[in-house]
């Protein structure tokens, strides 16, 4: 089939010139058309539940809200994990499903079982909403508005009113998150002596505001042949509205809202905080829709905030301070810069070795034809263009130019030695059809190893699956154009060799020189196995020292700052210590600007207490500053740990919004223990963080802040109660009202919506005692003070409650710094187990990082075991013989040592990169190695010694063979030692691949030769040499 396949092309060479043509143009467009983006899509499925119940403890809400939903989810089809964060007021339910889960299926499943549980929640509890389709890898552009003199809460309608309302609407954008400033509110501060003189309650005075809140209809008048709409006006339209609002008539005299109460324009009560460079401002986080494309997203909403800017009040400004945009253009102009670099050496070493410049252009021309190929097929296959699939794109070049430079080599070698024997098509078709056959095979080969890979599930799945599959689909565009366009090519007048050639005088050394070391490796066998032996022992003494990481941390050219202080701290205090934590930040040279965000937002997914704060560090570019990312939190380390009271963590944004969305938590490691007593789980994770500290290589290490909240806790006394003839229910109406305070109802104002809030003045809520002398009214007409009526007193309870999987838990986090995340697990399991004793019914998990990296190693161990079990039967295939299946087998620790040893001497640690890495060798390196057997096979089988065979197939295909583990050296090289952002993705897989063909160029070369040898003498007499894959015996 392949000579056929070889036949036709060269009859038809206009028609394979056309169709390749089309191709590349068909490849050209795609590459336009496609997403691009700096990871592939790695939001998991995830849907997050937010239910509201103001002021109820964190408790109440475990118990009454959270515990009930998790229930009810955790048996959902599809389901992998529930977790909960439950704080005061607020419950936030995160449902995990099965990586690949569709995002709308899964939240049609949540929705049905929260219709279910909805009437069942506790009064005053807000309807279950879900979350944003998106999640926190969809923030992909982060700005602040800040203002010169512009008070915060008009500084927050703008940012409100003018902007977010405005980019809701850009094409891309899917939610916009405001933080910080003062929502403008309308309040309604009751007085309650006032209400005693006129006979009135805070529920006339609520049901007047709302009920005087209201446009009416008349129906149609009809007059004739005309109708009339009636359309009555009564919503409240300004503070005078509110204030003019009759509660009440006494002795035919009004009783207005001013009567009873002073009604203002004030801001709401804020549990956050926000600034940039020192300045108080309102940060912004746009989300982009799930599934989106980044670029065009961001280019919408650049577009849209240069035009917004030209409407903003004088003093205002909009000053972007994350665009993930950037950092997807510089990652892809590194990697497609690596591409470049690596094809123009691959070209050079063509031409160098093939001394011919027709050749080397006819080889050479393989390599963008089949990018352009295989990016049809990534478009056809809803891969992106994102640092993972261009990276495998760069690694496919030296992949995509073997094939090319052996096809082209051979059918150069048969028409020089057959010159004048035949037409140039004859001789092409010769050349091609030897060869042919074998490079099939080989070619899929690689892509049968690398289609496991295809099978990785979860977040490892997600990243590497677009990297195997740009691999693969440039093997089989390169494959394709190697049996048509090189052939039709070759035999064209402009490409064919017409006579001897001038003779490579490099080569002609190279080969020489391995002819002798070939004989005497051949007479002394043991000599050749000594090193490869050496070098195995060495590799297996070099994997246990090898770090293990899930993936190379990226030098995002960003640092975010997580600091925590303690339970009690208010916001006030938290956003002093943060302008301290800002002025150390910008004291950095490389720093360009910082934003700090205290608390969350309102309504929002992520539930951050007051007394935390993520700093947002912007750093120069990296040729304008000489420090990175380590240095720059090294530096930042010691001035914060001065500071009191404050716990620290650093990350980088995107590796931070990604372990959030997969763990729930912050940093590399996350120490998680499960049990059902928080008293118990607080004693013991303050012992694991003690152990945890005294462990080298751990930094920033922080535990939850969950317990130790101040609480003035109003316990109603029921026997006093009844003595008064009042119910719990007036009891919690009078604290609610005036000390929570109640939104009655909305004032629309054009585009804007302000709430009326209704509350007791501040001189009524300022401390306890005036709390314990709150007056509550009777049947009897009498005010009792609040302490007679319930008891009164301080205490201590949980700020937030975190659940797992149906059991409360507490986390320990840290990052990572000198040292691999898997020693470190390793060494703190061992320490925990046997330093910290843990009740029955209690016990400890790590995650994180980790976590990840644990479930991509064992699905990768088992594609590596399932990649060597496909070479065999490929090889198997090819042959007829185990024995020269086995052959090639046995060759594959050869590629592994030396790529393991690269890693070992490059001081890379063992990740799902390197590891791709090393299963991509087995395939590579295979591929010669059929080649080469091939060769000697069809030598033997025409008569040829065995030793004679095997010198003259090794010195006839030495050339090519060099070459193509040349070209795959040089081809990944700039992935290796290019510094840029995204170089740290590939580095490993790339370094892996250099070591391994090193190895390959210096041992390979004589080890196939000699265990062939041994393998043939083991042949029982008369038995016939294996056919190779196409059924072909004839010599090159």
């Amino acid at each position: 089939m392949i000579a056929r396949l070889i036949a036709s092309a060269l009859r038809h060479k206009l028609l394979t010139v056309l169709l390749v043509a089309l191709a590349a143009v068909w490849g050209a467009l795609s590459y336009a058309r496609m997403p691009k983006d700096i990871y592939p899509d790695l939001n998991a499925p995830l849907v997050k539940i937010i239910t509201e119940n103001p002021g109820m403890a964190s408790e109440d809400v475990e118990r009454l809200i959270s515990l009930p939903l998790e229930s009810l989810l955790s048996g959902a089809p599809g389901v992998t994990r529930v977790r909960s964060e439950s704080t005061t007021g607020d419950s936030v339910v995160t449902v995990e499903f099965d990586w690949g889960t569709d995002i709308y299926h899964a939240r049609q499943i949540v929705s049905s079982k929260i219709e279910l549980i909805a009437g069942r929640l506790p009064q005053n509890t807000t309807t279950p909403v879900l979350g944003a389709v998106s999640s926190r890898m969809g923030e992909v552009f982060e700005f602040a508005v800040v203002g010169d003199g512009i008070d915060p809460m008009e500084l927050r309608s703008i940012a409100d009113w003018t902007i977010r309302y405005q980019l809701q609407g850009v094409p891309g954008v899917a939610f916009v998150v405001n933080l910080g400033g003062f929502v403008r509110q309308y309040q309604v501060l009751l007085d309650p002596e006032m209400l005693t003189h006129h006979g009135l309650t805070v529920e006339d005075v609520r049901v007047a505001i709302e009920r005087g809140n209201r446009n009416f209809s008349g129906g149609i008048l009809a007059d004739g042949a005309q109708e009339t709409l009636i359309k009555g006006v009564g919503r409240i339209a300004s503070l005078d509205d509110i204030a003019a609002t009759v509660v009440a008539t006494r002795r035919n005299v009004p009783i207005c809202v001013r009567d009873v109460a002073e009604v203002r324009v004030g801001p709401k009560f804020s549990r956050e905080a926000a600034s940039h460079n020192g300045k108080e401002a309102v940060s912004v986080t746009v989300e982009k829709q799930y599934g989106g494309d980044t670029l065009t997203a961001i280019g919408n909403l650049r577009a849209r905030l240069a035009r917004i800017a030209g409407e903003l009040p004088a003093g205002v400004s909009i000053e972007p301070f994350y665009d993930q945009s950037r950092l997807i253009v510089s990652s892809l102009d590194h990697v497609q810069l690596s591409m470049l670099i690596g094809a123009g050496l691959i070209v050079l070493v063509m031409l160098f070795f093939l001394w011919d410049l027709r050749g080397a252009l006819i080889a050479s021309l393989t390599i963008p034809l089949s990018m352009l190929i295989a990016l049809v097929m990534m478009h056809l296959g809803g891969v992106g263009l994102t640092v993972m699939s261009i990276g495998g794109l760069a690694i496919g070049i030296g992949k995509t130019a073997n094939g090319s430079i052996i096809m082209v080599e051979n059918i150069y070698r048969v028409q020089r030695e057959r010159a004048g024997q035949g037409p140039p098509d004859a001789l092409t078709l010769a050349g091609a059809s030897e060869v042919g056959p074998a490079l099939a095979s080989a070619n899929v080969l690689i892509v049968l190893v690398f289609l496991p890979m295809m099978t990785l599930s979860g977040l490892e799945g997600a990243m590497f699956r677009p990297t195997a599959f740009a691999v693969a689909a440039a093997l089989l565009g390169s494959l394709v154009l190697n049996l048509t366009l090189q052939p039709a090519l070759c035999a064209c007048p402009f490409g064919a060799h017409r006579g001897p050639g001038r003779p490579n005088p490099v080569t002609t050394f190279l080969t020489r020189w391995y002819g002798r070391l070939l004989a005497a490796a051949l007479d002394r066998k043991r000599i050749v196995f000594l090193p490869l032996a050496a070098g195995v022992i060495a590799a297996a003494v070099a994997v246990p020292r090898l770090g293990r990481e899930f993936v190379p941390p990226l030098d995002e050219g960003a640092i975010l700052a997580s600091t925590v202080m303690l339970p009690e701290t208010s916001l006030e205090e938290s956003v002093a210590m943060g302008r301290r934590v800002e002025r150390i930040i910008m004291a950095l040279p490389e720093v360009a600007s910082v934003t700090r965000t205290t608390g969350s937002a309102e309504s929002s997914e992520h539930l951050h207490p007051v007394g935390h704060s993520h700093f947002a560090i912007q750093l120069k570019p990296r040729g304008e500053r000489t420090r990175g990312y380590a240095e720059i939190t090294a530096a930042l380390r010691e001035p914060f740990n001065q500071l009191p009271g404050m716990a620290y963590l650093f990350e980088q944004p995107i590796s931070n919004k990604l372990a959030e969305m997969l763990t729930g938590t912050e940093g590399e490691l996350s120490v998680k223990l499960f049990g059902p007593d928080l008293e118990v789980l607080n004693g013991r994770i303050e012992d694991i963080r003690q152990v945890l500290a005294t462990i080298d290589g751990i930094e920033d290490l922080q535990v939850e802040q969950t317990a130790g909240i101040p609480q003035l806790l109003v316990e109603a006394d029921r026997e006093r109660l009844s003595r008064f003839g009042v119910s719990v229910s007036q009891v919690a109406d009078v604290i609610e009202t005036a000390l929570n305070g109640l939104d009655v109802t909305d004032v629309y104002e054009g585009d804007r919506v302000t709430s009326v809030l209704m509350r007791l003045p501040e001189r009524y809520r300022r401390d306890e005692d005036a709390v314990r002398n709150l007056l509550v009214d009777t049947p009897g007409g009498e005010r009792v003070p609040l302490s007679e009526l319930a008891r009164i007193a301080r205490s201590q309870g949980p700020q937030t409650i975190f659940r797992e999987n149906l059991t409360r838990r507490k986390i320990a986090m840290c990052n990572v710094v000198g040292r691999d995340v898997g020693s470190v697990v390793e060494e703190a399991r061992r320490r925990i187990a046997a330093e910290v004793p843990l009740p029955p019914g209690y016990y400890v998990t790590f995650g994180g990082q980790f976590e990840s990296q644990q479930h991509a190693m064992r699905h990768l161990t088992i594609v590596m075991a399932l990649a060597l079990l496909v070479i065999f039967v490929v090889l198997f295939a090819a042959f007829g013989s185990v024995g020269q299946a086995l052959l090639v087998i046995l060759n594959v620790p050869t590629a592994l040592a030396g790529g393991i040893l690269a890693l070992w001497f490059a001081g890379e640690s063992l990740n799902v990169s390197s590891t791709i890495g090393l299963i991509g060798l087995f395939g590579v390196c295979a591929q010669n190695d059929i080649i080469l057997v091939s060769k000697i096979n069809d030598l033997r089988r025409q008569g040829l010694a065995l030793r004679d065979a095997v010198v003259e197939g090794s010195l006839t295909k030495f050339r090519a063979i060099f070459m193509t583990d040349l070209v795959m050296i040089v081809g990944v090289l700039p992935l290796a030692l290019i510094e840029a952002t995204g170089s740290e993705l590939h580095r490993p897989l790339a370094i892996v691949y250099v070591g391994g063909f090193l190895f390959a160029m210096v041992l390979r070369r004589f080890i196939v030769p000699a265990l062939y040898e041994v393998f043939a003498r083991f042949e029982r007499p008369g038995c016939r040499v294996p056919a190779d894959s196409g059924g072909r015996g004839q010599a090159g």
